[in-house]
């Protein structure tokens, strides 16, 4: 049995982001993402060859300049150029070929690993607990598969490409130095250490600085969808100004944490200059006295000049690539951190899991949970449901309702207790197999931004549009879908924001019909329809319950009528059950609810049905 969470809550709010601390070492990141690249072999192959014979291609020019001026140019044998020239050009244009075959075959590689790596992430999501969706900031999770995914492709298409290109140059041209002249070679890199040193520091501080404006993109990007979702509210109470303030205060956060760490990688590149231009003056310094003692010829020296400008180029690319790289690790690190969130609700092995046909009951035994450890909703509930029975629960907000049918549809496990589904602990029965014979209508459906048709058809894609239309038909959303441009064809927008609340909650409930579930569950399904629409429902209501178990979280007398039982949630436990006479005449809490909340209904009813039927 399941109990309270030891892990930690809000994985994917601004306090745990910004507060949890990073110590995966890159090599166990770049091990790790090497991983998805398999499929790829043939490509990364064919694209680092590419890399390779590119960066010695183009160290062959210098080289070739050398031997032009010391055995051309300074010979005066100009009819050497007969065969130089061709030859340059056939390096200068395979370098250019390379350099494209290189391309194509990195970016394939890299739109295609960060394809696997985000479709891992929205797998992943698919299977988490809703605790992370609830606790958590929406904003955040987008940006992961977003955002840093983004970050990581533009590395795997420009800077993972670049640092074979530039590690290549550079160790190409020590190698070709020290071959034509050691002396002059050693006094050529004798600044490096200072440089590659600097960058080793400067990386230290770099991937934190990154990873914090990952944190605050994300945060920004939290902002947007929390705005934009809540445009409506912010319209109605004239806060225009006050989200505007909001979102500027969040974005100069953004902007501050971004130039911190351009500010750290910038740092580095002067200096990098400066070593550059003090190695230039050394070569030229040592090469001319060199050249004069004629321990070297001057296209040696033009060469050291060009080699040097081969090393030291790639290595201010490298400063760049370095902080893409840092960026990538930093971007890496929280999508791991994604594909890797511990999965609460853990699903019943394959072949040791109880096998279901259908619901036919269904029990809560002594069950005790929250939604945080130290915050107990509900607690020590039992109550039973036979088949084919209704079941009403009823109770003031916050008393536990909606968690009772969190706990039956598995998005959640009990801290203690059990709850059985034909004899059988629900832990043991596979997730899917248990919510294929169930429905769930909320009290604020949600719809997708496509067909009518296609949403009522969104639990059984193979329906027919018979099917569709008669289940439609049945709850009564056959007229007014008619009435829309196109009929079924007619797109929902997002928020369902073309159509009315009681629309949406009718075509709802058609998907729900067409379902055929065992189980259903109504969670203040009519409370956002109006009196004159709730009639027109009743009766599909009645046919919707027929012969299957139902449980209604509802206010409505209308509604809870149709239950063979009814429980009173109060405070987490169950204080009151029975059919409704027997409640009303233990003068308890559910009859103080009917009293204050129902009796209102009770006598508008009959106006309702007079003036229907009149």
């Amino acid at each position: 049995m399941s109990g309270p969470m030891s892990g930690p809550f809000g994985v994917f709010s601004a306090r745990y982001e910004e507060s949890r601390k990073r110590t995966v070492p890159d090599r166990v990141l770049i091990k790790r993402v090497y991983t998805y690249s398999r499929p790829y072999r043939r490509n990364l192959v064919i694209g680092v060859a590419a890399i390779l014979l590119s960066s010695l291609t183009g160290l062959l020019s210098p080289y070739l300049h050398k031997v032009a001026i010391d055995q051309i140019i300074q010979t005066r044998d100009l009819a050497a150029f007969i065969w130089w020239i061709p030859l340059f050009i056939l390096v200068t244009l395979s370098t250019y070929l390379l350099q494209y075959v290189q391309v194509f075959q990195m970016r394939i590689i890299g739109e295609n690993l960060v394809a696997r790596i985000r479709d891992e992430m929205i797998s992943r999501l698919q299977v988490i607990s809703l605790r992370y969706f609830s606790e958590g900031e929406i904003g955040r999770i987008m940006s992961r598969p977003i955002n840093d995914a983004n970050q990581l492709r533009i590395f795997l298409r420009m800077g993972f490409t670049n640092i074979i290109i530039d590690t290549t140059s550079i160790l190409g041209a020590f190698i070709i130095i020290f071959a034509l002249n050691v002396k002059l070679a050693v006094i050529a890199v004798a600044v490096l250490p200072l440089a590659v040193g600097l960058a080793w520091f400067l990386g230290r501080f770099s991937r934190a600085a990154y990873r914090r404006a990952f944190s605050s993109l994300a945060g920004l990007t939290a902002k947007m969808q929390e705005d934009l979702s809540g445009m409506k509210v912010i319209k109605s109470f004239v806060q225009e100004e006050k989200a505007t303030k909001e979102f500027v205060r969040v974005q100069d956060g953004t902007v501050k944490a971004n130039l911190r760490a351009i500010r750290i990688s910038a740092s580095y590149q002067p200096f990098v200059m400066l070593m550059r231009i003090i190695g230039t003056a050394l070569i030229l310094w040592f090469g001319s006295l060199m050249t004069l003692s004629e321990e070297i010829t001057i296209g040696t020296l033009v060469a050291f000049i060009e080699y040097q400008f081969s090393y030291f180029m790639p290595l201010m690319d490298l400063v760049a690539v370095y902080d893409q790289y840092q960026s990538a690790m930093a971007a890496l690190e929280r999508m791991f951190d994604l594909i890797d969130t511990k999965l609460e609700v853990n699903d019943a092995p394959i072949g040791k899991a109880a096998d279901i046909e259908t619901i036919e009951d269904m029990k809560f035994e002594n069950v005790t949970f929250g939604y945080d450890q130290k915050i107990i909703v509900i607690n020590n509930v039992s109550f039973n449901i036979e088949a084919s029975k209704k079941l009403a629960i009823v109770g003031p907000t916050g008393a536990g309702k909606s968690t009772i049918i969190n706990l039956l549809a598995r998005f959640y496990d009990p801290f203690d207790g059990r709850v059985i589904v034909n004899g059988y602990d629900i832990e043991d029965i596979r997730i899917a197999d248990l919510r294929k014979h169930m429905s769930i209508v909320l009290q604020d459906s949600f719809l997708f931004p496509i067909s009518v048709k296609d949403n009522i058809r969104f639990g059984r894609p193979e329906a027919s549009d018979e099917e569709i239309v008669d289940a439609a038909k049945t709850v009564g959303a056959h007229e007014f879908i008619m009435k829309l441009p196109g009929g079924y064809d007619y797109i929902i927008q997002e928020g369902s924001s073309n159509i009315s609340i009681g629309q949406r909650q009718l075509i709802s409930f058609a998907r729900t019909l067409l379902m055929n579930p065992r189980l259903l569950i109504l969670d203040e399904a009519t409370s956002s329809i109006d009196p004159y629409t709730e009639l027109v429902l009743q009766n599909a209501l009645k046919k919707l319950l027929e012969n299957r178990l139902a449980i209604i979280i509802a206010h409505r007398l209308s509604t809870i009528r149709l239950c063979d039982e009814i429980i009173v949630i109060n405070q987490g436990k169950v204080v009151e059950k029975g059919t409704h006479s027997e409640l009303m005449k233990k003068n308890g809490l559910y009859s103080s609810f009917y009293r204050m909340q129902f009796k209102e209904e009770e006598g508008f009813e009959p106006t309702r049905i007079n003036a229907k039927t009149s």
